[in-house]
C-alpha cells in the first residue's frame, strides 16, 4: 500500500516537473506567433495600401495618356519594396502577392520608363523649325522657332502632340495656323506703320501644305509612341488591374 502511494506521488512529482518546463515553452511560443502576426499586420497596414494606390493612380494616369502625354509615372513604392528588402517579407508571408509583384516589376515597369514624349517633342521641334523656316514670308519666317516651339510645349494653346497622338489632322492645321498668326500679328501691325509698305500678310501662305507635310514628317515617331502605349495598356490591364491589385486588396482586408 505504502508502494502505491509512493509511485502515485511520484507520478504527480513528475508530471508537474514535466508541465511546467512545456507550459513556459508553449507560453513563449504563443507569444512569439502574436508577435509575428502583430508584425505582419503593422507591416500590411503600413505598405500594401500605399502601394494600391500607387498602382491604381498609375493605372488610371496610364489610361489618359493619349491626351495627356506629359507625365511622368511614379512607383516609387514599388521600387522601394526591393530597395528596402521588404521583398523578402512579400515572399515569406505572401508569396502569391510577390510573384504578381515580381512580375509587375521586371516586365511592366520598364515599359512605364520608357513611355517617354520627349523624343517626339524634340523631332516635332526640329521639323516644325525648318519647315516653317521654308515656307513663312521672309519678313516673319524668324519667328519659326517661337512657333515650333509653342507647337511643342504642353502648356501652350497650340500644342499639338495630343492631337499627333489621336490622329486629328485638322485640329492640328487649326492650331498651326491660329500660332502663325499670333506670333506674326505684331510684326505686321508695325510694318503697316511704314509709308508705301506693302503688308506681308497679303503674302499666302499655305497652311495646308505645311500642316500635312509636318504631320506626315511626325507620324512615324507618333505611331511608335501609340504602339508602346497600346502594347502596355493591355498588359497594365490584364496584369495590374485584374490580378495585382484585388490581391492586395485581399491581403489589405486579411493580412494574416
Amino acid at each position: 500500500m505504502n508502494g502505491e502511494w509512493a509511485f502515485q506521488i511520484l507520478l504527480v512529482v513528475i508530471s508537474v516537473g514535466v508541465s511546467a518546463p512545456l507550459s513556459y515553452y508553449l507560453g513563449l511560443r504563443n507569444q512569439r506567433i502574436q508577435t509575428i502576426r502583430e508584425y505582419i499586420i503593422d507591416v500590411v497596414k503600413d505598405k500594401y495600401p500605399a502601394l494600391f494606390n500607387e498602382l491604381r493612380f498609375n493605372s488610371e494616369t496610364l489610361d489618359n495618356y493619349l491626351e495627356k502625354p506629359n507625365v511622368n509615372f511614379d512607383f516609387s513604392g514599388l521600387r522601394e519594396i526591393y530597395y528596402r528588402g521588404r521583398d523578402e517579407f512579400v515572399k515569406s508571408h505572401h508569396s502569391d502577392l510577390f510573384s504578381m509583384i515580381d512580375s509587375v516589376h521586371k516586365n511592366i515597369l520598364p515599359q512605364f520608363d520608357e513611355l517617354s514624349v520627349m523624343e517626339l517633342m524634340e523631332q516635332l521641334f526640329g521639323i516644325s523649325s525648318k519647315l516653317l523656316r521654308q515656307s513663312l514670308p521672309k519678313d516673319v519666317a524668324h519667328m519659326s522657332d517661337k512657333i515650333a516651339l509653342d507647337l511643342a510645349k504642353s502648356i501652350n494653346p497650340y500644342y499639338i502632340i495630343p492631337d499627333l497622338l489621336n490622329g486629328r489632322d485638322e485640329k492640328i492645321r487649326m492650331k498651326i495656323e491660329g500660332c502663325i498668326l499670333d506670333r506674326t500679328a505684331h510684326i505686321y501691325r508695325e510694318k503697316a506703320k511704314i509709308p508705301y509698305f506693302i503688308r506681308g500678310q497679303t503674302e499666302v501662305i499655305d497652311y495646308d501644305k505645311i500642316s500635312q507635310s509636318l504631320i506626315e514628317k511626325a507620324k512615324p515617331e507618333a505611331k511608335t509612341l501609340v504602339g508602346k502605349f497600346k502594347r502596355l495598356k493591355k498588359q497594365n490591364d490584364e496584369e495590374v488591374r485584374e490580378k495585382l491589385l484585388p490581391l492586395l486588396q485581399k491581403y489589405i482586408s486579411n493580412p494574416i
